[in-house]
């Protein structure tokens, strides 16, 4: 965007009297309005690595401008007034309304105006949208929104089908004393529905949509064997996965079979989840002289899993993902990754999970499974039936319950259900106003 002089001169004078109003409108000006075309609802979405995913899905199969802000910068912008102690997820929205914090709220509400009110001097702002429900860095836009009439929306990328993981969240929500101050939340299971309704005063304000990011996985067709060349780990190396040094394990045993097995086609790859993950992964795997391992982050599981003789994980979505696919899944099942079922994605102990996937009950086990793909030898996967019924126990499946057909058709009824709430009481103030 060019900045004309006088803009710059009124800029230079915001900036001297209310820097915060001036960080407002220079953070709108980085919009990514690049995919926006007239006469469409206009959401604007605070974009994470994992987000970006589902807005990708949403562009392509609905009728919604979906604009970007890069969250990072929202937050660095925010932590020049919010203290570093300040900056906990659930509870700065209870302390903004306490003594604690009140006194920020002024300065973060002015920040997310000027934010808004400058973004909306090149398109109207139909929605704003983020994905969770929770984060500090987001009050500052959510009370602007408040403010300014526009719907806040959460399309929640965080899913909680481990069993120990709903009541952590009641208790997290309990303790925060955190109540949902936006309009609406889509969430991808109705696991992750309970576990946020208590944050609710109206639990109905929590659609259960699937993930559109799996839209495009559901009329795949598979690919000849021939084409199948990949063998692929997905890490599971982040102390959350709860199986650190099992994933060390997992991932020597992967280098030495590599080495072994290797030959002309065949790809090892080992699926990092970001850049910081395969930074941190390599460091702990040490030198890795002569492997024939290549370290990814951005290859899509979408164009991975299809040419995959077994995928390898433990612990992720992204296992669950595959079985979309006809991919064989592997998971160590062994040390810290043999743990009681509350801490579990995926239960060894589940007769529909064990048909689907395969459990390597031991490090000998594990390398002889993947130097068997390797070759070419079919591993367990299961009938499509299995797999589509396992991967509905963790993500809702579009058109299961008579619904919309996609995830992405969904949440774009979702977002245009809060947009028209929004404007029904934008009418009604404005006639109350006029016969007052």
């Amino acid at each position: 965007m060019v900045i004309k002089f006088w803009q710059w001169a009124a800029l230079s004078v915001i900036r001297a009297f209310a820097p915060e109003r001036a960080a407002g409108i220079a953070l709108a000006r980085r919009i990514d309005w690049s995919s926006a075309k007239p006469g469409k609802l206009t959401v604007l979405c605070l974009e994470r690595s994992q987000f970006i995913k589902d807005i990708e899905e949403l562009r392509r199969l609905t009728n919604l401008n979906l604009v970007t802000l890069n969250a990072v910068r929202l937050k660095e912008q925010q932590e020049q007034w919010v203290p570093e102690a300040d900056r906990e997820q659930g509870y700065f929205s209870t302390w903004l309304k306490e003594p604690r914090a009140a006194h920020l709220r002024p300065v973060l509400e002015s920040f997310g105006m000027a934010l808004l009110t400058e973004a909306q001097r090149t398109m109207q702002v139909d929605a704003v949208a983020t994905a969770n429900i929770d984060y500090w860095q987001d009050e500052a836009v959510k009370l602007a929104c408040l403010r300014l009439g526009i719907p806040f929306l959460v399309l929640c990328r965080e899913n909680y089908t481990i069993p120990w993981t709903v009541p952590w969240m009641h208790e997290h929500l309990a303790k925060a004393r955190f109540h949902f101050d936006g309009a609406g939340l889509a969430v991808f299971s109705q696991a992750t529905k309970v576990a946020f309704s208590p944050g609710f005063a109206n639990p109905d304000d929590i659609w259960v949509t699937g993930a559109p990011r799996y839209d495009r996985w559901i009329h795949m067709s598979p690919l000849a064997e021939s084409q199948k060349t990949h063998i692929s780990l997905v890490t599971f190396n982040d102390p959350g996965y709860m199986a650190v040094n099992t994933f060390l394990e997992t991932a020597e045993i992967f280098d030495r079979v590599a080495r072994a097995e290797n030959r002309p086609g065949l790809t090892w790859l080992v699926k990092c989840k970001k850049r910081g993950d395969r930074t941190e992964v390599l460091e702990r795997v040490g030198s890795l002289d002569g492997s024939p391992l290549l370290f990814e982050y951005d290859t899509p599981l979408f164009e991975l899993y299809p040419r995959s003789r077994v995928v390898i994980g433990y612990n992720s979505l992204a296992l669950v993902e595959a079985m979309l696919t006809d991919a064989p899944v592997v998971v160590p099942c062994w040390g810290e990754a043999r743990p009681p079922r509350k801490d579990l994605l995926l239960d060894y102990n589940d007769p529909l999970t064990r048909r689907v996937v395969t459990f390597a009950d031991s490090p000998e086990t594990f390398a002889e499974l993947i130097a068997r793909a390797a070759l070419g030898d079919k591993l367990l996967v299961g009938t499509p039936e299995d797999r589509r019924a396992l991967f509905q126990t963790h993500i809702h499946l579009p058109g299961s319950d008579g619904g919309p057909a996609t995830a992405s058709a969904a949440t774009e009824k979702f977002v245009r259900h809060y947009v028209e709430r929004a404007r029904l009481a934008t009418a009604s103030r404005t006639a109350s106003s006029k016969a007052a």
